[in-house]
């Protein structure tokens, strides 16, 4: 029997009067338009009823079989190119369930809508779960998603706004494994990390705080983990807690996972029913707070994988405590502060170094600059010494180190300085544009950027957030080049070498304030 058939079938034998929900497909960019499902069969992709024109898109690109008395919808892949579910890749003839919720890329990463049910759907058999015991909170449990499917939120019943906010992460916080493992084997190794967890958040919820879980979920967005399989967890959590609960979870990379703010900043905009958040009355507990390895053998405690829930918290201003002070009462922890701390970074600093370097009215010379990715050395060569008549060249323009070389060759030649805005991190990259100044007898100098390790990982975090056409840089790239580093020295043929420190340059408020943030969870 088709699934149409069967889905048809079910809905006949239980007598229901489809007309009582409705399904709707409704639009998260303003060039798109609701698109209203029928109960069954429903074919969806380029048309005019739609409104999407994309090629890539087929006129059938997805199935959609409605079952409106179980507020689901089949979904199956028939267009070529896949579609997207709440930031997950489903590919052509592949299959899977919606729920009232979820968010539809009708082509991955175009066209995305959500998928409404309303009346919006309760599950009876969890009535006494899903039920809210208070008249001025949430009737019935919900999920919603924001950013493509980057953020899920799930609202359980019961939650009421406030503006005071008791904020945790989830593992290593609410929750430990049951196999000791550090990382869960599955959806069900989980079990309440202390006895004490269920009580606290209970009379915290009676004094009026709205408790709230901020969870980093990146394995979703890789597939190690199913989205689905991962809601299932958080209601059982929930239902274990017996309190109402809203659980942030940030699925890959960007903006929502912490220690940057944005489901914070989702909670404060979208999801507090407009009451204001009192920063100054909330707080923040969580497990990757920066405390070392301490002591041996059976009282042996492993240092905390990351800063990131503790940075989260100083990100937005709240004070925060790990799990053990705040469920245990211990004593406040030892932790290790981060190595770059971009809240005290100013405008004011010198680019160059006062040691009387000057490219004023300079003659015909080579220039090699010398730093890790992020340094700031394209931006100063931009800023700097284009506008001294320095012509720039550049592997990631001209596809090789080669073509670099030859580039060279061509403005020297012809009496124009030019400068090397590559990498460099090694003698031996260098040398090949040493030889070519030695060839033709012109003086060279070397600027390195003058910037420690730990503000270039912020600077890399910072422009993959504020500036989309950067390409990502892999840790492991940039561990190699880390390693392949040396220090430039005048026998490799330099006449001189000065240092250049890195200047920031904002194009608006909303960057400073975005580079102010801690980025980097370690």
């Amino acid at each position: 029997m088709s699934m149409a058939k069967y889905l048809n079938r079910s809905v006949a034998k239980a007598g229901m009067d489809v007309t009582a929900r409705i399904c709707t497909l409704k639009p998260t960019e303003p060039e798109h338009q609701a698109i209203h499902l029928a109960a069954g069969e429903n074919f969806v992709g380029r048309s005019r009823e739609t409104g999407i024109r994309d090629s890539k898109c087929s006129k059938r690109q997805i199935q959609l079989l409605v079952d409106l008395k179980k507020a689901v919808v089949a979904l199956k892949v028939l267009g070529v190119n896949p579609c997207g579910v709440n930031g997950l890749m489903v590919m052509q003839h592949s299959e899977c369930e919606l729920k009232h919720g979820d968010l539809v890329e009708i082509v991955y990463g175009r066209h995305p809508f959500e998928v409404v049910f309303s009346p919006s759907p309760t599950d009876d058999k969890e009535e006494a779960v899903t039920k809210g015991s208070s008249s001025s909170g949430t009737e019935y449990e919900k999920w919603d998603s924001a950013g493509n499917g980057k953020l899920v939120i799930y609202t359980s019943a019961g939650v009421v706004a406030s503006e005071k906010i008791a904020g945790y992460d989830m593992d290593g916080t609410i929750i430990k494994t049951k196999s000791g493992l550090v990382f869960p084997k599955n959806t069900d190794d989980w079990q309440i990390i202390f006895p004490e967890v269920p009580e606290k958040l209970k009379n915290l919820h009676k004094d009026g705080f709205k408790i709230c879980f901020f969870t980093n979920q990146g394995g979703i967005a890789r597939g190690k983990i199913s989205l689905d399989d991962f809601k299932v967890k958080i209601k059982q959590i929930v239902a274990k807690l017996a309190v109402p609960i809203q659980v942030f979870i940030a699925i890959g990379d960007g903006f929502y996972r912490k220690p940057l703010t944005g489901m914070w900043q989702h909670l404060k905009n979208e999801m507090n029913e407009g009451v204001e958040i009192k920063e100054d009355r909330c707080f923040f507990v969580g497990d990757a707070a920066g405390r070392p390895e301490t002591g041996k053998g059976a009282t042996k405690q492993r240092k905390d994988h990351s800063l990131a829930d503790r940075l989260f918290a100083s990100n937005i201003g709240l004070s925060f405590y790990t799990p053990e002070v705040h469920f245990l009462g211990k004593r406040t922890e030892q932790w290790n502060k981060p190595e770059f701390d971009p809240t005290g970074v100013h405008e004011e600093v010198a680019l160059l170094d006062p040691d009387d370097v000057t490219f004023e009215d300079h003659p015909c010379e080579m220039v090699i600059m010398v730093g890790l990715p992020g340094s700031g050395k394209s931006h100063f060569c931009a800023a700097f010494l284009q506008s001294r008549g320095y012509k720039i060249v550049n592997a990631d323009t001209l596809g090789s180190t080669q073509s670099c070389v030859t580039a060279c060759k061509r403005f020297l030649d012809s009496g124009q300085s030019c400068v090397v805005d590559n990498t460099n991190v090694d003698a031996a990259s260098r040398k090949k544009f040493l030889q070519v100044a030695s060839e033709l007898k012109i003086p060279c100098r070397c600027l390195v950027m003058n910037v420690p390790v730990a503000q270039v990982k912020h600077n890399i975090a910072f422009r993959e957030l504020s500036d989309s056409t950067h390409s990502k840089i892999k840790d492991m790239v940039f561990n190699m080049m880390k390693k392949k580093y040396q220090e430039p020295a005048l026998d490799e043929g330099f006449k001189s070498i000065h240092k250049v420190n890195f200047k920031p340059n904002f194009a608006d408020e909303k960057q400073e304030k975005l580079y102010k943030m801690y980025l980097v969870e370690k």
